[in-house]
């Protein structure tokens, strides 16, 4: 995903002085809203310009090598600094707890690099040297765990234009998959496992055209779209790659949907395939800023190609473009939560445009909730969302934020 603003330099001062000075609100069912979460206001965990991140993507929880059950390492992207990140979440989590308690602290501001935070691989999206000169995304993006090799992940990598494997402890990648039909992918953004019924591993991953933005035009303008038909598949996609049990691919790359015009985030709630489509600028005939979409596809037989897939659902929001200073449907968790009905709810988290969207994903689903951390003066947008120890972590311009869960999964269960 982007960051769209025409200076990356003043987005980034902007951001930092709204995060500093204004709180986020939330509006629409705040009854669903204080269901799921505890608090109403975001906190910091890891600030941006303390630990010199730009835009963070693709968060995963994954176990500590030995660790106990909560002993969590939380891991993202940058993707304009092409560094993949871990996080020690408890002690991370500790130490924020010791600074709110302490009188006059401010734990947002403390560099936590090489302390809590350090840099899994270098250089995350391995980009050929030639292009590192205008590439404004260099870096890779969405990340997927393996669940039966949880140090071992797929990684999106913009600067090679590709998925990878890599190797959490070693740094190191190979390729899966790069390229369709002979021709070279964009860039995927965003991936999701899954095992179908039949136990083959799928990798599902989007290819929008972020790969191709340019440091001296860093805005969703027409010539992005110029350089996927020149120089990619000739369109933006939906893909899966069949996986071995160790997470190699010598298999071809399936096409799902050529249709969508900035296919982005992608997961799965049960056997449906959810993909959002991250819409900004003002160019794209009904994919313009302010509008937040999510898009719904069911398979017809999981034993056939991926030609079975049906989009079978849209979900559409949209508030006036000048109500935010940016985003859009970007990355989500789905969620399950227990309503004072005691019913179980699926929703997504998602991020929107504005901030941070609860997505009813039942009763003909909707846009039920929203906190507005993108507000004037550039506030924090939001581009992805991991769910795990209680909290909802929400990666983007400001670094890592976190809005406590209001259930744990032990009061879920």
């Amino acid at each position: 995903m982007m960051m769209k603003l025409p200076s990356l330099f003043v987005s980034f001062v902007l951001a930092y002085a709204a995060a500093e000075e204004e709180s986020s609100s939330v509006t629409g069912d705040l009854e669903i809203w204080d269901s799921i979460f505890a608090s109403r206001e975001y906190q910091i965990l890891v600030h941006a310009q303390a630990n010199n991140l730009n835009w963070t993507e693709g968060p995963v929880l994954i176990k500590n090598n030995d660790g106990g059950e909560d002993d969590e390492t939380l891991l993202f992207s940058d993707t304009i600094a092409a560094k993949i990140y871990s996080l020690d979440l408890d002690k991370a989590l500790q130490d924020r707890a010791k600074d709110n308690n302490k009188p006059n602290s401010d734990a947002t501001n403390n560099n936590i690099l090489n302390r809590h935070l350090h840099v899994v691989k270098e250089r995350s999206g391995d980009c050929p040297q030639k292009d590192e000169n205008w590439r404004a995304e260099p870096g890779g993006n969405g990340l997927g765990v393996l669940s039966h090799t949880p140090r071992k992940l797929v990684v999106c990598q913009h600067g090679a234009q590709r998925i990878a494997m890599l190797d959490v402890d070693t740094g190191e990648t190979h390729p899966l998959a790069s390229k369709y039909k002979g021709k070279r992918l964009n860039g995927p953004n965003d991936v999701a496992l899954r095992s179908e019924k039949n136990g083959e591993l799928f990798a599902y991953f989007t290819d929008p055209v972020y790969a191709w933005l340019e440091k001296d035009r860093f805005e969703d303008l027409p010539y992005l779209d110029e350089r996927v038909k020149s120089d990619g598949p000739g369109h933006c996609g939906v893909y899966r790659v069949k996986l071995t049990e160790d997470g190699n691919s010598q298999n071809e790359v399936e096409l799902i949907a050529s249709d969508k015009k900035r296919p982005n985030g992608i997961g799965f709630r049960g056997e449906s395939l959810i993909v959002s489509d991250c819409c900004q600028g003002s160019h794209l005939e009904g994919c313009k800023s302010g509008t937040s979409r999510w898009r719904i596809f069911e398979q017809q037989d999981q034993e056939s190609s991926s030609s079975s897939w049906v989009d079978s659902e849209t979900i559409e929001d949209s508030v006036p473009a000048d109500a935010a200073s940016g985003g859009c449907a970007d990355g989500f968790a789905v969620y399950e939560y227990v309503n004072r009905e005691k019913i179980r709810k699926h929703v997504l988290l998602s991020s929107c445009f504005g901030g941070l969207c609860i997505v009813d994903l039942e009763s003909g689903g909707a846009v039920v909730s929203r906190m507005w951390t993108a507000i004037e003066h550039g506030g924090c947008r939001v581009s992805n969302v991991a769910v795990g120890r209680e909290y909802a972590f929400l990666t983007g311009s400001c670094g890592i934020l976190t809005l406590p869960l209001r259930q744990s999964k032990d009061e879920e269960a």
